[in-house]
């Protein structure tokens, strides 16, 4: 890529200086980059909503960029710093599952999947902190990248990374026709994002039935096509991610229906 593009998502929020500081080293050391904010709002700690965040955002941007994603509950401890390259991207995570929905999908019909141990400490900063190493470790790196850095200078390959233990659908019933699914993310509108994608609501000739569906004590009317009408309602609607979500129309689903994130939501099909 003749102007790289570095992508950053944190939980770093923007009220202190941590993001300022990491791209502030990606810049000294690769001052042609392009530095994009998927995200600082993930909540402190989070790691799959970091996760879902970076599996949802990663896909949308040109082949050769390189994720940075730091969400570290283990700083300073031997988690291991990695980076790897799948589906044409590069990320750059610590080893502890985040990575593991975003190159799932990367990797989905290539198969293609290379994970390094990084462990190359010359591509760090000189000067580290035991307690951020986005500014430290992962910015370095990045900027490396950018910089045309193979990834096998930066350590040895591994395949024992770490990956998350999301929750999947599952079916349920007599006829096991009842499709349970959770959900994974709550947006600034209040939409529920499930993790029910059309292939759990199929038949196996591939055509999509009607559904209903309860998530808590609330009916959804229907699985609807747009927005458009049923104010004050909940429903179910495919989101642009992909996935089923839980939404009203100019109303906060999660409001209407006191569900968060962990919940579980059924599907069953109408006559």
């Amino acid at each position: 890529m003749s102007k790289p593009i570095i992508t950053l998502t944190t939980d770093f929020g923007l009220r202190d200086p941590y993001v300022a500081s990491m791209k502030g080293v990606i810049y000294r050391l690769a001052p042609e980059t392009t530095i994009v904010d998927i995200t600082h709002e993930i909540p402190p700690q989070a790691i799959e909503e970091a996760a879902y965040t970076l599996a949802q955002a990663h896909g949308w941007f040109p082949a050769e960029t390189i994720h940075v994603a730091v969400v570290d509950p283990g700083v300073g401890t031997a988690r291991r710093p990695l980076l790897a390259r799948a589906g044409g991207h590069y990320f750059i995570a610590p080893d502890n599952g985040l990575l593991s929905p975003a190159l799932q999908r990367a990797a989905a019909g290539t198969g293609a999947l290379e994970v390094w141990h990084c462990t190359a400490s010359q591509y760090w900063l000189a000067q580290r902190s035991q307690t951020f190493h986005g500014r430290d470790v992962f910015a370095p790196m990045a900027a490396w990248l950018a910089r045309g850095l193979e990834p096998s200078n930066l350590g040895k390959r591994i395949t024992d990374f770490r990956r998350l233990d999301l929750p999947r659908p599952r079916r349920e019933g007599d006829k096991n026709n009842r499709i349970v699914g959770v959900i994974l993310h709550q947006d600034r509108f209040g939409n529920l994002i499930t993790n029910l994608t059309p292939r759990d609501l199929e038949w196996p000739a591939g055509q999509l039935r009607r559904w209903r569906g309860h998530a808590g004590q609330t009916e959804l009317i229907e699985l609807r096509d747009c927005y458009e009408g049923a104010f004050g309602q909940v429903f179910a609607i495919w989101g642009s991610a992909g996935w089923l979500e839980i939404s009203s129309t100019a109303a906060s689903a999660a409001e209407l229906t006191g569900l968060k994130r962990g919940d579980e939501v059924i599907f069953e099909p109408t006559p």
